[in-house]
């Protein structure tokens, strides 16, 4: 009978982990959206930690994707949403998780006339540490990219459309 409370515990424990993986990565993108940039910074591990998101500069640590944030998103009249979907999140040792998801991203930037929808990959890995999760590595890969620029009357015009961009956020 201890071995079934045992396993049990140990999937309660497992699922608890996955949820919190979870919502680590929904506060992640919430946080960029509302330009919440220190609890972005706080999403990450402080040290170790591998942000490669084609579209945006490379980072060496929390602290540079902060900068490309606030260079990229943190305007007045920028706003965007962030939406991860489909997770398949693996526990793969006593403090380390891998997931993958599928995002959609849309952005209006009313000063330069621009809106933007853009699909990817995420692929990350998680650390569990004083029993909270960070993410550790984070890269993401577009599948597709749509870059509107309207006009006075507010008609778009196509910038970029279908194929991935490396420099979306790099301008």
């Amino acid at each position: 009978m201890s071995a079934n409370v045992t396993t049990l515990e140990a999937r309660v424990v497992a699922l608890e982990h996955l949820n919190a993986i979870k919502e680590l990565q929904y506060r992640y993108w919430h946080s960029v959206d509302r330009q919440k940039l220190d609890d972005v910074r706080d999403c990450f591990i402080e040290n170790g930690v591998t942000i490669d998101m084609e579209g945006v500069p490379p980072c060496k640590d929390r602290d540079d994707f902060i900068k490309v944030l606030k260079a990229n998103g943190g305007k007045p009249g920028f706003y965007s949403l962030h939406t991860g979907n489909n997770p398949f999140i693996k526990i793969t040792g006593a403090v380390h998780a891998e997931g993958i998801w599928d995002a959609f991203f849309v952005g209006i930037d009313v000063p330069d006339r621009l809106t933007y929808q853009l699909t990817g990959q995420y692929n990350c890995k998680y650390v569990l540490r004083n029993g909270r999760w960070y993410i550790q590595v984070q890269q993401f890969r577009q599948t597709s990219l749509l870059i509107n620029k309207l006009d006075e009357k507010g008609a778009p015009t196509a910038v970029t459309f279908g194929l991935p961009d490396p420099k979306v956020f790099d301008k």
